[in-house]
């Protein structure tokens, strides 16, 4: 299978159950693995370069957004909101993939590191392991250098962390 997407695929699913069971022994508590695919994907594909604390951010807004009304009350269903596009990764019409290799087997370093470090901070957030959210509450975020939404005038700046302004 070495050289097909399906491998690439393959090998960053690998590296998330790797990771959720390293965790389930450690701490005990079972993870969902669907759950955590849709935040470490999120978190993944919105802030792979930003620092840890743009990540443990973005992965708050998820949960943010699961304890608002006006949001779904599961990560993937957040995520997946789509009727008015969310989250840009995934409602962009493009096929999104975690090149955490390539498709000889040969690690992508940077990739690699960033899609640990995302699956990392989902377990946390999930787990609710890192204490206070950075974003204070904020179920909204964009990029200004690449995103000017008219609803940014309209709700409360509580952070600007890395490259994300943080609003609710």
């Amino acid at each position: 299978m070495q050289g097909t997407l399906e491998f690439v695929l393959q090998s960053a699913r690998a590296v998330m159950a790797s990771l959720a069971l390293s965790y389930e022994v450690e701490t005990g508590v079972s993870v969902n693995e669907t759950e955590l695919k849709c935040m470490a994907q999120n978190i993944y594909f919105e802030g792979r370069a930003e620092s840890m604390v743009g990540k443990i951010a973005i992965g708050h807004v998820v949960m943010n957004r699961i304890e608002d009304e006006r949001f779904p009350g599961t990560i993937c269903d957040v995520v997946h909101q789509g009727h008015r596009c969310q989250f840009s990764w995934w409602c962009d019409g493009e096929k999104d993939i975690i090149w955490a290799t390539y498709m000889s087997g040969e690690v992508i370093p940077e990739n690699m590191t960033a899609w640990r470090d995302s699956i990392h901070v989902a377990l946390f957030v999930m787990s609710g392991d890192y204490g206070k959210d950075p974003t204070d509450g904020a179920v909204f975020y964009y990029n200004p250098h690449i995103a000017n939404p008219n609803w940014g005038l309209i709700y409360t700046e509580t952070a600007m962390i890395g490259n994300h302004r943080f609003m609710r």
